[in-house]
């Protein structure tokens, strides 16, 4: 982590965390505390960070977003464009199959 400040180390823990939690047991089925407990911080700094449980699934989703969309471009590898859309789409494949399609 290149000179984090504590509270953006926070935040991305909180992010991990909830990331993780939400991909295995489901939004709704993901209670504040519990995002609390698996992630050791206190209740005051997550709600620092994110508002409420709906503001962090839109920095959830945002991230996911980012780091899919970087994925597809290294994965736009080739010459020809017909070669550079089938190595995206087996590394698109590959990695869906071995998460087993969780987690976007």
């Amino acid at each position: 982590m290149k000179n984090e400040t504590k509270g953006q180390i926070t935040k991305s823990r909180v992010l991990q965390t909830a990331t993780k939690l939400i991909n295995e047991k489901g939004f709704c089925n993901t209670s504040v505390n519990d995002i609390i407990n698996a992630s050791g911080v206190k209740k005051g700094n997550l709600y620092f960070h994110f508002p409420s449980k709906e503001e962090l699934s839109l920095a959830i989703l945002g991230q996911a977003s980012k780091d899919f969309m970087a994925f597809l471009y290294d994965s736009l590898k080739g010459e020809r464009p017909l070669e550079r859309m089938s190595n995206l789409l087996d590394a698109v494949w590959e990695k869906q199959t071995k998460t087993k399609f969780v987690g976007g």
